[in-house]
């Protein structure tokens, strides 16, 4: 009997597939017990012990096996896309072109894709060797559409401070940008980017070779914060997968990709957006102003695999209280309503019940009044610093229906430096936007320097934007020099109506 006891308990070591060193410990440990054991209880009780360790040896293997194990850390969330679906308690999708989630078409940053939860834009891949993971793919369809796939966690899994990391392959090329990244929880009261966004990665594609991590917030006085690092790989990042990881606290994020650092960012008393729950996000967008449009070198499908995510929570870490939602500090971008009147004058009864609001990266203007004017009242002044995007825009309370003015001219009068050449008309609706600059169009002199602007309602409409909801009947954004460079200067804007 003794003999078969120490036959079952060598067995069961040697299951555990641990190093001889390890396994030497653990049979001496068990021939101690067994000593001991074996004058004083009967066999059958070592018997029922060896179940037990048994069971702790399958633990480790299996966490060893797989690397999931990180000393100091405990893994309280994974998604390992072992099954042969997508698991729905983990994923869900954001389907459209942007508008559904109140943001312009193109998601904020005229992207061409629409995100769709169709099969062929993600499903379980299974490679050549059987293993399985999550695949995102971008496609091109016979119109010259793109169609991909943005999967998140949210109102499903959300996660507070920690070690956030998966192992992913990129696709690469032309007008391609994935991204592994999160959101805060906090976006539908305050929006982007007060709810604080942590981008783990983004590839532009036609530099395959360069990783960015950024952090997006509102900084002090509602202004835009970021901070954006990039390092180059020396590898291409489309050829195999690489770790992506960001360790999180409620004093600095830290982003590496293989161990190998590409930003810290430390945290601040106001940066309160990171010291609240956020979700994850992996998507391929397809355009956009940043990577571009796909051109001929662009070759379709493009497809984006994750072998794992995983969250895990730092043992020694001691978090803060989660601190409370100020909407109005949080919330982008100061308001103006006061400064309304003195661009848009006796045609109020146009605009009725209508803010103005700035913000940008550092390029928002400084807003004032000046005694310059076309009619001899006053007129807004808008002080550009130049450097980086930034601009002004008009938005009503609610969406008004100005159908009406469909075959009407958005008509406004400006004074400007002959230092800036162009920039950005932009108007949105509800769910579209369009926009135009002005060096496609030509001013008339009217009084004071000022010059007139008539540009066709019809050119925005041609865009997508749909006058029966509209929110922004005008915005000027980012004013730029002859070589297409933020250019900084004064513009005095006056005399905004439809006609």
């Amino acid at each position: 009997m003794n003999f078969f006891v120490f036959s079952y308990l060598h067995f069961s070591l040697d299951y555990c597939h641990k190093n001889y060193l390890i396994s030497k410990l653990i049979v001496s440990a068990f021939l101690f017990i067994f000593d001991a054991l074996i004058n004083q209880m009967k066999t059958r009780l070592i018997l029922s012990i060896v179940p037990i360790f048994l069971l702790s040896c399958e633990k480790s293997a299996e966490l060893n096996k797989d690397e999931k194990y990180v000393e100091g850390f405990t893994l309280e969330w994974s998604d390992e896309f072992n099954g042969d679906t997508i698991n729905s308690s983990n994923w869900m999708y954001e389907i459209g072109r942007g508008v559904e989630y109140g943001l312009p078409v193109g998601w904020g940053n005229d992207e061409l894709q629409t995100y769709t939860d169709a099969p062929e834009n993600s499903y379980v891949y299974k490679d050549e060797n059987g293993n399985s993971m999550l695949a995102i793919v971008a496609l091109e369809d016979s119109d010259l559409a793109f169609t991909s796939a943005k999967m998140t966690t949210n109102d499903l899994q959300s996660f507070l401070y920690g070690r956030i990391e998966a192992r992913v392959k990129v696709p690469t090329g032309q007008g391609i940008w994935p991204a592994f990244w999160m959101l805060g929880e906090s976006h539908q009261e305050v929006g982007w980017p007060g709810s604080g966004e942590m981008d783990i990665f983004e590839v532009i594609g036609n530099e395959p070779n360069i990783i960015h991590s950024s952090a997006h917030w509102v900084d002090t006085d509602q202004d835009y914060g970021t901070s954006s690092e990039f390092i180059d790989t020396g590898v291409n990042l489309g050829d195999d997968f690489h770790v992506y990881r960001m360790d999180w606290t409620a004093e600095e994020l830290v982003f590496t990709i293989d161990d190998r650092e590409v930003n810290r960012i430390s945290i601040t008393s106001h940066m309160k957006e990171f010291m609240r729950p956020a979700y994850l996000i992996f998507n391929i967008a397809v355009g956009g102003n940043w990577p571009g449009s796909p051109d001929d070198s662009t070759v379709f499908p493009k497809m984006l695999l994750v072998d794992w995510v995983r969250v895990y929570s730092n043992n020694s870490y001691e978090a803060p209280e989660i601190p409370p939602l100020d909407v109005d500090a949080e919330t982008l971008g100061l308001i103006y309503d006061e400064f309304v009147v003195h661009a848009i004058n006796e045609n109020q009864e146009q605009f009725p019940e209508i803010g103005m609001k700035i913000y940008g990266a550092g390029g928002e203007p400084e807003v004032s009044v000046s005694n310059e004017s076309v009619m001899g009242d006053t007129s807004i002044q808008l002080d550009y610093p130049g450097g980086n995007w930034g601009g002004a825009f008009f938005q009503f309370d609610s969406t008004v229906d100005m159908s009406s003015y469909a075959n009407s001219d958005l008509v406004f009068s400006i004074k400007k430096p002959s230092e800036i050449s162009d920039f950005e008309i932009k108007l949105e609706s509800g769910d579209g936007n369009g926009k135009c600059y002005l060096i496609n169009y030509s001013g008339a002199l009217v009084a004071n320097g000022f010059e007139e602007y008539r540009i066709p309602l019809e050119d925005f409409v041609s865009q997508e934007l749909n006058l029966s909801n509209l929110m922004i009947p005008f915005s000027i954004w980012n004013p730029m020099n002859s070589e297409g460079a933020h250019q900084s200067g004064t513009i005095l804007l006056d005399k905004i109506y439809f006609d």
